[in-house]
């Protein structure tokens, strides 16, 4: 080894050439203790990887819209209307209900089949009974209470199909349409009326809106 050394000495382009061989050996050794110590390392506590959370599940029900008060193919005809006083003369007229020698203008809209038999009287929107009583002059009625701004009302049923305190879908049955002490000259109908706010609203401006339009 001596003599390879001194050999090396004698001849510089061998003693550079060994001395680079030698320098990329040692940095060779470095670099692979370095990747060895790092693939060795382990990690104790490895971060916690929390799994998505399910998205909550979304209401797709569409938002009810006010429908008349009872089935779609009803031939039906409106017999009495909700009395506006910017509504034309005609309908004005249309919306005062002759009760004996006295005149009363409607709070609601009375609707009637154009052949003058009974029909079905269905919920215009979903909600909750809140009252069920017989009027002298206005029959049996049902009050449905949708929220606590927005209430719907039927007058003149022969019969009432549901109970105080129900829980009522769009389109359930509450009743059978009938006559009026008060308003004869109407026939076989319902007088629906519908309240925002405590106030009577003409229905007929609002059948087809959102609930959340009223």
């Amino acid at each position: 080894m001596k003599n390879l050394i001194k050999k090396i000495g004698q001849n510089k382009f061998q003693f550079f050439f060994f001395v680079g061989i030698l320098a990329v050996l040692v940095v060779a050794l470095i670099v692979s203790a370095s990747l060895n110590g790092k693939r060795g390392i382990v990690d104790d506590n490895p971060p916690t990887v929390t799994p998505p959370v399910d998205d909550q599940p979304v209401d797709t029900k569409p938002e009810e819209v006010l429908k008349l008060p009872f089935t779609d193919d009803l031939d039906y005809q409106i017999v009495r209307k909700f009395y506006d006083k910017n509504a034309s003369k005609e309908d004005q007229a249309k919306a005062l209900i002759k009760y004996g020698n006295t005149y009363r203008t409607s709070s609601g809209t009375s609707y009637a089949k154009k052949d003058d038999t009974s029909f079905d009287v269905k919920a215009a929107l979903s909600g909750k009974i809140i009252e069920i009583k017989e009027s002298p002059l206005y029959g049996n009625y049902v009050v449905i209470e949708h929220n606590d701004k927005l209430k719907t009302c039927y007058y003149g049923l022969s019969e009432v199909s549901v109970t105080v305190g129900t829980q009522i879908n769009q389109g359930d049955k509450i009743g059978t349409s009938g006559n009026t002490d008060i308003d004869k000259e109407a026939g076989n109908h319902v007088y629906f009326q519908v309240l925002k706010d405590g106030k009577y609203v003409n229905p007929e401006n609002l059948i087809g809106k959102k609930l959340s339009e009223i």
